[in-house]
C-alpha cells in the first residue's frame, strides 16, 4: 500500500479557501437574486411594500452572511502567515468555532426568516423561496465539516 501524502499547511488552507470561494459565489449569487427580487417589486406597482421591505431584509442579511464567511479567511491567514503546524491546529479550533457559532447560527436565523416570512406575491412565496431554502440548506451542508475531514487533515499535516 502506498503511503498517503502528507499534506502541508499551505496545501490545507489552500483547499480551504477554494472550498470558502465557493460558498460565497453561492452567497453572491443569492444577493444578486434577492436585490434581482426588489428591484422587480419596485417597478412592480401591484406589489405590496411589505414584500419589498422584506425582499431588502433578506437581501441585507445574506450580504451580513457573505461578511461573515469571509471572517473564517483571516482567521485561517494568522496559520498561513505563521506556517507552523501548531498554529494552524489553534486556528484550526479557532476556525470552527467561529463557522459553529458565528456563521451557522446566522445562517440557522436566515433561513427561519425566510421560512416565517408571508409573502403577498404568489411568485415569492413558491418556487422563490422554496429554492432559496434549498440553496441556504446547502450552504449550511458545505459549512458544517464532517468529523472524518477535519481528523485526516489534521493527522495529515506536516510542518
Amino acid at each position: 500500500m502506498e503511503e498517503q501524502k502528507k499534506l502541508s499547511v499551505r496545501d490545507v488552507l489552500w483547499r480551504k479557501k477554494h472550498a470558502r470561494d465557493k460558498v460565497l459565489d453561492a452567497v453572491g449569487k443569492l444577493c444578486e437574486e434577492a436585490w434581482a427580487v426588489v428591484e422587480k417589486l419596485a417597478n412592480d406597482r401591484t406589489s405590496s411594500a411589505k414584500d419589498a421591505a422584506q425582499a431588502r431584509e433578506l437581501g441585507l442579511r445574506l450580504r451580513a452572511l457573505g461578511y461573515l464567511i469571509e471572517g473564517e479567511h483571516y482567521i485561517d491567514r494568522i496559520a498561513f502567515e505563521l506556517r507552523s503546524k501548531e498554529v494552524y491546529l489553534k486556528t484550526n479550533e479557532v476556525s470552527q468555532a467561529y463557522v459553529a457559532e458565528m456563521v451557522v447560527s446566522f445562517l440557522d436565523t436566515i433561513i427561519a426568516y425566510v421560512t416565517q416570512s408571508t409573502w403577498d406575491d404568489r411568485d415569492l412565496r413558491g418556487p422563490y423561496t422554496d429554492a432559496l431554502k434549498q440553496s441556504l440548506n446547502a450552504i449550511r451542508q458545505s459549512l458544517v465539516p464532517e468529523e472524518e475531514k477535519q481528523d485526516d487533515s489534521k493527522e495529515s499535516l506536516i510542518k
